[in-house]
């Protein structure tokens, strides 16, 4: 008899749930496609992580950046660098899944994220990149017609700092707008993935919880990324949105366990992966139980909450101001993509005063 499969192969082969790799660092990439990984994550967090982490195996390309190279479009090319390498790791998956998975993702500068012209211009840019590259927008307002205009040119793509319901199911609407277009157009239509970073969230509420006050058990708390993310799934379902949830930034394989079996994509660092194998987590479909109505009541008490859980809690308007957006923004931008600007180079960024 075979090696029984360990949970992330078991998920792959036996259940319609499916998984990414969340890091840019080669080795980790190479392990993670042992186990069943059908694309890999990036962003400028993890693009300067792993130059960090194995400088001497980037230094070449690096190289080859010339020095007079402004700022961000440093940052850009070192983008490329990365991103271009993992994508290729994962043609093979991209040719045999017929475009649904294999891809690499690029994310666009998080400093352009209020200007739609600017972010449709470097996504189209990113596109250029090779066929397997999914475009990574912000959830927020002036990203969505760029997200229809990109799924309309038969682009794939992917939206993070995506914390609620009301993000996800207008991101969904715009993907699907574009997609009818490209249809119409006879244009081939690419998939969309709807990252849902329940950690993050439930880290936010745990912290305004906490500051407010607020008698909410933190293990009810611990379960409202995975309500939020439920709830989405539910929706994409009865709405008909085919563009598909990744649910990401996860801080324990309850996340992943609670929701086997679903039609979705997750994305998992190293560690989670790790975590999950040692775990050896029962071989349990659990995505159609759902959240205890108790709890959803407890956790209504935190209105942040209200805000994700919600269809109705935000507009577009809002997307940008969510708290957890912003703290997740900023991240992006001043760990990952300002030291980008300057990384190998001898020019001094103008952001720093």
């Amino acid at each position: 008899m075979g090696k029984e499969p360990n949970y992330l192969q078991w998920m792959v082969r036996e259940t319609k749930t499916r998984w990414w790799h969340d890091s840019a660092i080669p080795s980790e990439i190479d392990e993670a496609i042992e186990n069943g990984a059908l694309g890999v994550t990036t962003n400028p967090v993890l693009t300067y992580k792993s130059l960090q982490a194995v400088p001497e195996f980037w230094q070449p390309q690096v190289d080859k950046i010339s020095q007079g190279t402004a700022p961000e479009e440093r940052a850009e090319a070192l983008l490329k660098i990365i991103a271009s390498y993992a994508a290729e790791k994962f043609r093979k998956v991209y040719g045999e899944t017929k475009g649904q998975h294999g891809y690499a993702l690029g994310q666009l500068n998080p400093g352009i994220c209020d200007d739609s012209e600017k972010m449709l211009a470097q996504a189209l840019r990113y596109n250029s990149w090779g066929e397997n590259i999914a475009v990574k927008l912000p959830t927020v307002k002036a990203a969505l017609p760029v997200i229809e205009t990109l799924a309309a040119r038969g682009i794939a793509v992917c939206t993070t700092l995506n914390f609620s319901v009301a993000q996800a199911i207008a991101v969904g609407e715009a993907y699907e707008r574009g997609a009818a277009k490209a249809r119409k157009d006879g244009v081939e239509v690419k998939p969309c993935f709807v990252v849902q970073q329940g950690g993050r969230l439930d880290e936010y509420l745990l912290e305004v919880a906490n500051d407010n006050r607020i008698n909410v058990d933190p293990k009810d708390i611990l379960k409202a990324g995975n309500a939020v993310c439920k709830k989405v799934y539910r929706l994409f379902k009865e709405k008909g949105i085919t563009a598909k949830i990744m649910p990401a930034g996860l801080r324990g394989v309850h996340y992943l366990a609670e929701m086997a079996g679903a039609d979705m994509v997750f994305s998992m660092q190293s560690r989670v992966q790790k975590m999950v194998m040692e775990a050896d987590l029962p071989r349990i479909e659990r995505i159609d139980e759902e959240i205890p109505k108790g709890v959803i009541e407890r956790l209504k008490r935190i209105s942040e909450f209200v805000r994700a859980y919600e269809e109705d809690g935000m507009g577009p308007d809002d997307f940008v101001t969510f708290g957890v957006t912003q703290k997740t923004h900023s991240q992006f931008f001043w760990t990952g993509w300002a030291p980008l600007e300057t990384y190998g180079s001898k020019t001094k960024s103008n952001r720093w005063f």
